[in-house]
């Protein structure tokens, strides 16, 4: 954890090499299996990672489905539902715990397959996390990851199904399962998955402080992870919500500057779209774009070569943030360009940035008639349905 906390990259591979080799038993190297995870993460190897958290699962006695279709999708809510049916919120905070350390395991393993599935972008797969997480959770009993994953089911039925009281509801459930089944390294991800539905629910300007508030959680306890995605989703916030561009950036800069130190490369090139469009709002120069920026693997390379190519979620922010900048410097040509870029790459993946149509200006679409209109129109309608991370 030290390691990790001093971004020794080098000594943290050696370490977590070491406690794998030689471990006892499987339980004693799970902590650096898991750390093995993460860095594959920040480091853009996405199949890497998503095939050993698959493989580690398959030994737990767990599997993820490797393509799911909707019809399997509404089976596992219908059931997850059905096992919920007729709990209270009190039966629930009192469940017995959870005691079977291959499932302790496994549930954290489900969450770290969600990041990597948001980040892929595969958007059919995400829903199977919570209701497997929940469903665990009912048939061998409550862990400090359960909180987790009814945070997660509460965003789905809220954020996608549309289902706002009862999804918050769940959320609720997830905060109070916190405080029954306090747990330092854990906390910070309750808080931080429940935050999506509050900003659905509460004032923006208000709920975006509980990023802050689990940021601070995360920093204390290590979560390094959770601590860039509090800092990443607060910042963009921040922006859409109307704070003080001078404020956004200069946070904004912070950040990204933590994420170099930290080589978390996935989410540095993620909040560097966003970062440039504030810049040029406040008439300031764009942040210098680095070509020697080193993973933790050793590997060289541009800023944003490499990772913006792989994964289609920073695809599709780099692109809604070029179409938002075409449309506030009223250059429509950069917005409809972008827009075609994002149906192209939309067309081959299931990520979805849940655009929604009040963003788009009116103004600009007069500038140009019908043609910009349509491709803008395009967008809205691609948007109309939300993705599991939003």
């Amino acid at each position: 954890a030290c390691a990790l906390m001093n971004a020794e990259h080098e000594r943290l591979r050696m370490l977590t090499g070491e406690v794998i080799r030689h471990a006892k038993c499987f339980e004693d190297k799970f902590r650096a299996i898991c750390i093995s995870f993460t860095l594959l993460l920040w480091s853009s190897k996405l199949p890497e990672a998503m095939q050993q958290i698959s493989l580690t699962l398959s030994s737990l006695g767990e599997e993820l489905p490797v393509a799911v279709a909707q019809s399997a999708i509404h089976y596992q809510l219908d059931h997850t539902k059905a096992l919920l049916a007729g709990l209270s919120d009190e039966t629930l905070l009192n469940y017995p715990a959870m005691s079977i350390s291959s499932k302790i395991m496994a549930m954290e393993l489900f969450s770290k397959q969600l990041i990597n599935y948001t980040f892929t972008g595969d958007c059919n797969a995400m829903p199977i996390i919570p209701l497997k997480m929940v469903q665990t959770s009912l048939t061998y009993g409550m862990s400090p990851l359960s909180g987790v994953g009814f945070a997660l089911f509460g965003n789905y039925l809220a954020l996608v199904k549309g289902e706002v009281e009862e999804g918050y509801r769940y959320v609720k459930i997830a905060l109070s399962l916190m405080k029954r089944m306090p747990s330092i390294a854990l906390d910070c991800e309750i808080m931080y998955y429940s935050a999506h539905t509050r900003l659905r629910v509460e004032p923006i300007q208000s709920a975006n402080e509980h990023y802050i508030v689990a940021h601070r959680g995360a920093m204390t306890s290590g979560a390094v992870r959770f601590a860039f995605a509090c800092s990443f989703v607060y910042d963009n916030n921040s922006f859409w919500a109307g704070k003080k561009l001078d404020l956004v950036v200069n946070s904004m800069k912070e950040t990204m500057k933590q994420m170099i130190f930290y080589k978390n490369l996935v989410l540095l090139a993620l909040l560097r779209p966003i970062c440039r469009l504030s810049l040029r709002l406040t008439g300031q120069s764009d942040v210098h774009q680095r070509d020697d920026l080193t993973n933790i693997f050793g590997e060289t390379y541009k800023e944003g070569e490499g990772i913006s190519s792989k994964l289609p979620l920073v695809m599709l922010t780099e692109c809604f943030a070029k179409f938002s900048e075409g449309l506030i410097f009223r250059e429509v040509d950069k917005a409809r360009d972008s827009i075609q870029q994002y149906l192209s790459i939309q067309s081959l993946t299931t990520a979805n940035m849940s655009i929604s149509g009040r963003e788009l200006d009116d103004g600009v679409l007069i500038t140009r008639g019908t043609e910009c209109k349509d491709w803008i129109e395009k967008l809205v309608v691609s948007a109309s349905t939300w993705n599991f991370q939003n």
